[in-house]
């Protein structure tokens, strides 16, 4: 058996024709709201999961390492991660595995903290952070189209200190935990899915990162491979919705979760 808790660490802008890419305003402001700069609200929600013998945190936000570097998203109503861990009742020493669903800043940022010298050390010291060696090997080598989404900071002291472990296929994580791998959005995206009492629960991440990003068509700008990023999309969508699954909305300021329901047809609108 599995529970589970939503953590809320924070909110930033994004421009919406970048959310949106393909899709023209007259469609998606009618489906998620601007301000009078065309600028959306973007949560930056997390998950963290009990069983029996793990404690899993899933995606860990932007942090605040890089306020500086992020300004014109105007990160705000940022919240201490570990503190918000202490709230369910656990030490950041008490998180047995961190899921980095990509390394994109603000899926990743909280993973590290500075210590009392100044130093970047892993949040959660006795943690294995997961992430897919494609992600990895990108990073590594990134492809110039996402290249300033990456923070060396927000990886590296993972790494050094022989923390990550890195999967390169679909594997448990643990009883009722699977980890499955997604292209598009950035290669080898982690989307995990996990039962509790029965019932599916799916963070898709970036995959569908808001619920207006449901209909198939409906992609994003920063997807670096949108032919790819829709095929991955679909088989996402198929198999959520052919286990009634619930997706958790990493983005989505105004809606948490949805229940997938099967149906014969996909609408694109």
């Amino acid at each position: 058996m599995a529970n589970f808790h939503i953590i809320e660490t924070g909110y930033f802008w994004a421009d919406g024709g970048a959310m949106f890419g393909p899709i023209p305003k007259k469609y998606w402001h009618k489906r998620y709201p601007s301000n009078h700069n065309n600028m959306c609200l973007m949560a930056m929600r997390c998950l963290f999961i009990e069983t029996d013998r793990h404690k899993i945190l899933v995606d860990c936000g932007a942090g605040d390492k890089q306020l500086n570097k992020l300004k014109f998203y105007q990160p705000h109503n940022l919240k201490d991660l570990r503190a918000e861990i202490g709230k369910i009742g656990y030490s950041p020493d008490e998180v047995t595995d961190v899921v980095l669903t990509h390394l994109h800043f603000d899926h990743c940022g909280g993973g590290t903290v500075f210590n009392g010298k100044q130093e970047v050390v892993p949040a959660f010291p006795r943690a294995t952070y997961w992430l897919s060696r494609a992600q990895w090997d990108n990073y590594r080598k990134p492809m110039l189209y996402e290249a300033a989404s990456f923070f060396q900071e927000n990886i590296e002291p993972v790494f050094e200190a022989g923390q990550l472990r890195l999967t390169e296929s679909e594997q448990p994580l643990c009883e009722n935990v699977t980890l499955k791998l997604y292209d598009g959005h950035t290669p080898g995206q982690i989307v995990l899915f996990f039962e509790n009492e029965g019932e599916k629960i799916v963070f898709p991440a970036d995959v569908v990162p808001t619920s207006a990003h449901l209909p198939l068509s409906w992609l994003s700008a920063y997807d670096n491979n949108a032919a790819l990023a829709m095929e991955e999309k679909k088989r996402f969508l198929d198999e959520a919705k052919a286990q009634n699954a619930t997706l958790i909305f990493f983005h989505d300021a105004y809606s948490q979760m949805e229940k997938m329901m099967p149906s014969p047809h996909q609408n694109n609108r």
